[in-house]
């Protein structure tokens, strides 16, 4: 049995999408999952759209979701003389003609030979379409829809090399993934139209055919097909917004594809052990942001914290928030992994322990005078000015003890002291909150929130 061989061939005309990073997945955990070989080929011969930004942007994305290849990337825009040899073979065989007409697909209008020599004699560029068969059927075996037919007489003739020299997407992938040996073309079902042609073409120049399989499309919540209606749909824009690379990988394995029932987190590596086309959805995933947030908050909660605070600094450093003591800022990332589900939102409600002073929200400083602070709040200042040991264990005895013997309930306490300390009524654990900021500015705003 020949090896396995994959690819994922994106045409860099923008962002890696969503659809294109699952795409791209499946390719990669079918390979791997057959010791196989993974090709990334940028079909870049739309040199109008195409950009070196894209190509950048395009393979930042992949690694840093951790899609890795063996080969490339290969750019089809290197390969033209390779097209133009297998042109001039259907050529030669009767299987491709000129034409002059701009559309790619046949519209009925043939020259005649004399038109053709005069049009050519006077230095006019064709294009050259794909003669189909006028009869009979084309089929292929598709490992998601199984047997798939098309009739003939509904395929018209096609272009497959425009007037300038440059193939079209059908005859350049075609010849690509022939010469290229791949083995499994998995892609999504928007191409299933293009698959007869190119099994026509795979045909006409003697070329064995891989196996296809098309994966069907991802919508959004509304079940229209995704777009950015829907909110973020590049690969980038997530990594922006805080979401981890493996959570990705993982949301992104689980529309269209299923290991059983109930299991819904796996690593990369347990990713490629389990994965088999068989297990491959045929109907439409929907994308659900919030599904993936909890996923992502998943992740983030086992993540080790070194790497998540080299993670989380851009997003602190964006929001204008310096960090200067690496110590203390993994010390928040420790209090603060188990309850977020993105990196962005840590600088979004964690902005308070980099301010000087803070203001108290109108709701804020509502719950500050429910809670009875400004009663209590002296007496707790003192204590706390007096208190040497000011870690997490030393604070909660002494706010314990202070509860009690004042009279308090301690969720009022912590009511006063969180909206005191930080402006607003959602903080980190108290006791960490107190020690993240230190005895002297932990002092400072309380007495600052006690005389606004």
């Amino acid at each position: 049995m020949p090896q396995i061989r994959t690819r994922f061939a994106p045409s860099p005309t923008g962002y890696l999408h969503i659809g294109g990073a699952r795409t791209a997945l499946f390719s990669w955990l079918f390979d791997r999952s057959q010791n196989g070989r993974f090709v990334l080929r940028i079909e870049d011969t739309d040199q109008a759209r195409s950009t070196q930004e894209s190509v950048d942007a395009l393979i930042r994305d992949l690694r840093w979701l951790g899609i890795d290849w063996d080969e490339g990337p290969l750019f089809q825009s290197r390969r033209l003389d390779i097209y133009q040899a297998q042109l001039e073979i259907l050529k030669q065989k009767g299987l491709a003609y000129p034409s002059f007409e701009s559309k790619e697909e046949y519209t009925g209008l043939i020259a005649t030979p004399d038109e053709v020599a005069e049009r050519l004699a006077a230095g006019e560029k064709p294009a050259w379409r794909f003669k189909v068969p006028e009869s009979g059927i084309t089929e292929f075996d598709d490992m998601v829809h199984g047997l798939t037919k098309f009739e003939n007489k509904l395929m018209n003739d096609f272009v497959i090399v425009r007037k300038d020299g440059v193939p079209t997407y059908n005859f350049a992938a075609t010849v690509d993934d022939a010469l290229m040996n791949i083995t499994h073309v998995i892609r999504g079902d928007d191409h299933l139209s293009n698959t007869p042609r190119q099994v026509c073409i795979y045909q006409a120049l003697g070329f064995e055919l891989p196996k296809f399989a098309h994966i069907p499309m991802i919508l959004g919540p509304d079940k229209q097909r995704l777009s950015k209606r829907h909110g973020a749909t590049a690969v980038g824009e997530f990594e922006t917004q805080g979401f981890l690379p493996e959570a990705m990988l993982n949301y992104l394995v689980l529309l269209g594809w299923s290991f059983d029932d109930k299991t819904t987190l796996f690593t990369a590596a347990e990713m490629a052990e389990k994965f088999t086309m068989e297990r491959a959805g045929k109907h439409a995933a929907v994308f659900d942001p919030v599904k993936l947030e909890w996923m992502n908050g998943q992740y983030v909660k086992k993540a080790e914290p070194g790497r998540l605070a080299r993670l989380a600094k851009p997003h602190f450093e964006r929001a204008g928030l310096k960090i200067t003591d690496g110590e203390w800022f993994l010390a928040l990332i420790k209090s603060l992994q188990e309850k977020v589900r993105t990196l962005a939102e840590l600088p979004r409600e964690n902005a308070f322990f980099f301010a000087e002073s803070v203001t108290l929200s109108d709701d804020a400083r509502a719950k500050f005078i429910a809670s009875g602070a400004p009663a209590w709040m002296p007496a707790l200042i003192e204590a706390l000015r007096a208190q040497k040991d000011f870690s997490a264990p030393a604070l909660e005895a002494l706010l314990r003890a202070h509860a009690e013997t004042a009279g308090l309930k301690f969720k009022d306490l912590v009511m006063g002291l969180r909206t005191g300390l930080s402006g607003q009524t959602v903080t980190p654990g108290i006791f960490d909150t107190l020690v993240l900021l230190g005895k002297e500015k932990s002092l400072d705003r309380l007495a600052a929130a006690l005389h606004p």
